[in-house]
């Protein structure tokens, strides 16, 4: 009976999950000597996806600080804000910080600057950011993706990269609330609990 119970509340939670972020165009990224600060709070990542975020639905999209370990300024913009760090290892007043706004369906807008060489690389550059998924952290907890910044630019082969030149934690929250299931939903399932407990009672006589 737990057993079946179990199984009914799974189903429950899992009614009115929704997808949210995606990579498109994704291909997978090979890179190495990621380190610094972004490796203390991640762990050392060495493949990710290239490609541009996308969101499948409107909701709530937070990114969170992460470090860098770089020499060059470099900034972090999104929604009309933004984080600057001229730090090489990450300002830790900054850290942390995050940056939140409620966003459409479609491309993700954000973008990186190398504030000290003057270029900017939006979301979907390839060779210059790379998205790792399902990323978990003991001091900011759990992350859909993390988009790691590499300030060389693009780059053709992503191996002469570290992606670790300024690192984000996205989040994204379902604007659609789950799905109220009906009063004739719960009756079902009213009936289909009495008739576990029934045989329960059954196999116990």
């Amino acid at each position: 009976m737990k057993k079946s119970i179990s199984v009914l509340a799974l189903a429950l939670a899992a009614h009115g999950a929704h997808a949210s972020l995606t990579v498109s165009a994704s291909s997978v990224m090979n890179f190495q000597d990621y380190d610094g600060t972004p490796a203390s709070v991640t762990g050392t990542l060495t493949q990710g996806l290239g490609g541009t975020l996308m969101a499948e639905e409107a909701g709530t999209i937070s990114f969170t600080y992460l470090g860098k370990e770089a020499w060059n300024t470099n900034r972090f913009s999104f929604n009309g804000q933004r984080l600057t760090d001229d730090s090489r290892e990450g300002l830790p007043a900054l850290l942390g910080t995050t940056l939140s706004a409620d966003i459409g369906a479609g491309k993700v807008n954000f973008s990186f600057t190398d504030v000290t060489r003057g270029k900017t690389y939006q979301n979907g550059s390839y060779g210059a950011m790379v998205f790792v998924s399902d990323v978990s952290t003991s001091q900011y907890g759990d992350f859909d993706f993390i988009v790691a910044f590499n300030d060389k630019g693009i780059v053709k082969n992503p191996m002469d990269s570290d992606f670790d030149d300024m690192v984000m934690g996205i989040k994204f929250t379902s604007a659609v609330a789950p799905a109220i299931p009906e009063p004739s939903t719960y009756a079902l399932m009213a009936l289909g609990l009495m008739g576990v407990a029934a045989a329960a009672r059954r196999q116990r006589a």
